[in-house]
């Protein structure tokens, strides 16, 4: 980290020096921004196909991002989120098609220009990977297809053609879960343990093949939970040996379940949390390694969102504390965080865990910020992890947090 403070100052002196205009010489140079190119990891961002916002009226004004607002020399992946199943082994996504708005009183329209957007990303950033995610929360199907060779093989066949149609880089399958809890809202079965592994060794079968064909590298990854029951229904070493990069989705500790307020997406664990001292990213991120998963194929998972609680207790000013009622159920975004900031809440920083949060004596807000973000890094870089993933880019359409995330991973 000093290296890094030095080579910054030492080129602010040079840019000072430089800055005097002359005959011969520019009025100023141009900071020098990190990018992706600035080190060896992965920066990969999902970011939503559904309407940007906050809250259900902010996405009910069916709002889009496209792809001016996405730097993407500040990342190496972008996965399209979601791709969902439909007919036992077809892949759609459903907001290319209309959708009831948050009462079910209007329709919002689709986002009927969405390809045409990636192909001017694709264009602008040759580098740029882009990718569709399969599933998400309570998508379901994924259990129902996996069962037999024919559904495995249709299905297969069907994320190739959607490949070739829009040029994409690859896959990623974001199965929630496989021989999961009796809580998740989809099907479940316990030839998952073996069907999920299956599914992935077959998919990238399958790539290697078509790859053969078209002379191209296809990118299959997974998204996975930061839970210790997960590592104990599914051999995650074997599915580690099909895929490019295991997504470790280290956020959402702490929500509208929790008993009391937390952080939700901390680095290290706080024992002074009563909720059993709380869960970590760095207990999520051991879990895989100690289960034989090489670290380079592990990208640590991070939240560009907030979660928040209303009718906060003032005691340790909002943290640990007793609440009243969840607040944006959805998510709050990065740039709504910092609209609360600049209304007077308060950033409180909790040196244990490395983790922010905000408090205006009744809304307590946690979050990832510039601070956390450059712990997260050295760790990525200290622990020799493949790198990060986000969720999500929509959440940050200025880009503030990938470029911390660029230069401190150099």
């Amino acid at each position: 980290m000093k290296k890094i403070l030095i080579a910054f100052a030492a080129a602010s002196l040079l840019g000072a020096c430089a800055s005097a205009p002359s005959k011969n010489t520019a009025a100023s140079a141009e900071p020098v921004i990190p990018t992706v190119k600035s080190h060896n990891k992965q920066v990969v961002a999902y970011i939503r196909t559904w309407p940007i916002g906050s809250t259900p009226k902010d996405m009910d004004m069916g709002r889009r991002w496209r792809a001016s607002d996405i730097q993407g020399n500040q990342l190496t992946t972008l996965n399209l989120s979601f791709g969902l199943i439909r007919n036992g082994t077809e892949v759609y996504i459903k907001d290319l098609e209309p959708q009831p708005n948050s009462d079910k009183t209007a329709t919002i329209a689709p986002f009927a220009n969405m390809w045409d957007e990636v192909a001017k990303l694709q264009s602008q950033y040759p580098h740029l990977k882009v990718n569709v995610s399969i599933g998400g929360w309570g998508a379901d199907g994924f259990s129902q297809l996996a069962r037999t060779p024919e559904s495995r093989e249709k299905f297969i066949a069907n994320v190739i053609k959607l490949i070739d149609e829009h040029n994409l880089a690859g896959i990623d399958y974001d199965w929630e879960y496989p021989v999961g809890p009796d809580w998740l809202p989809i099907a479940k079965d316990p030839s998952d343990k073996e069907n999920y592994p299956r599914l992935l060794e077959e998919t990238k079968a399958a790539f290697n093949k078509h790859g053969e064909k078209t002379g191209k590298q296809y990118q299959l990854s997974v998204a996975v939970p930061a839970a210790a029951w997960f590592l104990q229904n599914i051999d995650v070493a074997r599915v580690a040996k099909s895929v490019d990069f295991m997504k470790v989705m280290a956020y959402d500790f702490a929500g509208s379940w929790s008993k009391k307020t937390s952080h939700h997406t901390n680095l290290y664990q706080n024992k002074a949390d009563p909720e059993g001292g709380g869960w970590s990213t760095d207990q999520a991120m051991n879990l895989y390694l100690d289960a034989g998963v090489k670290p380079e194929k592990l990208l640590m998972g991070s939240a560009f969102y907030g979660r928040a609680w209303q009718g906060v207790a003032a005691a340790n000013n909002g943290l640990f504390n007793a609440y009243k009622k969840a607040a944006y159920d959805d998510g709050i975004t990065w740039q709504d965080i910092k609209a609360l900031k600049a209304k007077g809440a308060t950033r409180y920083w909790d040196p244990v865990a490395k983790a922010p949060w905000l408090f205006d004596g009744d809304l307590m807000v946690t979050y990832e910020d510039q601070e956390s973000l450059k712990y997260k890094a050295q760790y990525i870089k200290q622990k020799r992890l493949g790198g990060i993933m986000v969720w999500e880019y929509a959440h940050d359409m200025d880009s503030e947090l990938p470029r911390v995330i660029n230069e401190s991973l150099m």
